[in-house]
């Protein structure tokens, strides 16, 4: 009975997680960003500013066991009003706690998303509190969900592994993307790039999410399909309280600044194995100043440099 109802307990934690997406970006479509109105709403349900915070969001790929195919840091700074997309490239060399170096999809494979979190939280210098996990299936369902996605296709992408059951083949050119060919989309990485031309596609591909939930008249009608699809397709940690948080913080910017990075680095090959050799320091220092960033520094920022251009006038 107690498994019963923790399954329902992250049942409705996810519920929660896609109804918040879905106000969060259908708002600006229905005309909710009235201040007032949110000052209001916010009043009733108690509101607080989240906290900064780390979510992990991780990709799994369909070979047993289960390594992470796509991994995205997500940061929340709520002092400045923005958000970090942080991208992992897969094969990054990274030191595992009580495993050496190894590629950091491996820690998945290894020690699932604990083993993950602690090799990023030691590489990075930042603690990862909450993570979610999305499989191919799930992903799958939720982009049908939605409709699909339209995205501009660079070139044409092709290549079949009968060992991972994996066939893309998608033309070049301005398309909607079903859920089986986005998929394809976001895990083609069989060019000159690599895993890096990979992540520039996940990128974008979440660019044109964004904008098709945000734009979409039809996404009301979606709704229930959207919730049926969530409903195996996520694994998380996050809270009610801190999801509510992020709900109600989302809709009361006047801008929504999201940031896109990936983890820098090189291509290396060590003992004939192809690795990418992250940059520690730069990456750092990259997750560590958003994450420590605060409203009055941003502000001084501004009067200074509003202050040289008025000096050299």
């Amino acid at each position: 009975m107690k498994t019963n109802k923790k399954g329902w307990k992250i049942f409705y934690i996810i519920l929660g997680f896609f109804l918040g997406l879905f106000l969060l970006f259908l708002s600006t479509l229905l005309g909710f960003r009235i201040p007032l109105r949110w000052t209001v709403i916010k009043e009733v349900m108690g509101y607080s500013e989240p906290e900064n915070a780390f979510i992990l969001v991780v990709g799994q790929d369909s070979i047993e066991p289960r390594r992470s195919d796509t991994i995205i840091l997500v940061g929340i700074n709520s002092q400045i009003d923005e958000i970090l997309l942080f991208s992992i490239p897969r094969d990054s060399r990274l030191l595992v706690p009580g495993r050496g170096y190894d590629k950091v999809n491996h820690s998945y494979a290894q020690g699932g998303i604990g083993l993950l979190r602690q090799t990023l939280e030691s590489a990075l210098g930042i603690k990862i509190p909450y993570f979610v996990e999305v499989d191919y299936e799930g992903f799958e369902k939720v982009i049908d969900a939605l409709g699909g996605v339209e995205i501009e296709v660079e070139k044409p992408l092709k290549y079949v592994d009968r060992a991972q059951d994996l066939y893309i083949d998608i033309p070049a050119g301005e398309q909607l993307l079903d859920g089986e060919k986005a998929l394809q989309y976001v895990r083609f990485r069989y060019d000159p790039l690599g895993d890096i031309g990979r992540i520039k596609r996940q990128q974008e591909f979440l660019q044109a999410l964004l904008s098709k939930v945000d734009n979409d008249p039809l996404l009301l009608a979606r709704l229930p399909q959207l919730i049926e699809s969530t409903r195996g397709a996520l694994t998380t940690n996050l809270t009610g309280d801190y999801l509510k948080q992020l709900i109600m913080w989302f809709q009361g910017l006047n801008e929504r600044i999201i940031k896109m990075e990936t983890m820098p680095g090189e291509s290396i090959y060590v003992n004939g194995v192809s690795y990418w050799e992250p940059d520690l320091e730069t990456s750092r220092e990259i997750v560590q100043k958003f994450f420590f960033a605060r409203r009055e520094d941003i502000e001084n920022s501004r009067e200074d440099s509003i202050g040289q251009e008025s000096g050299g006038e």
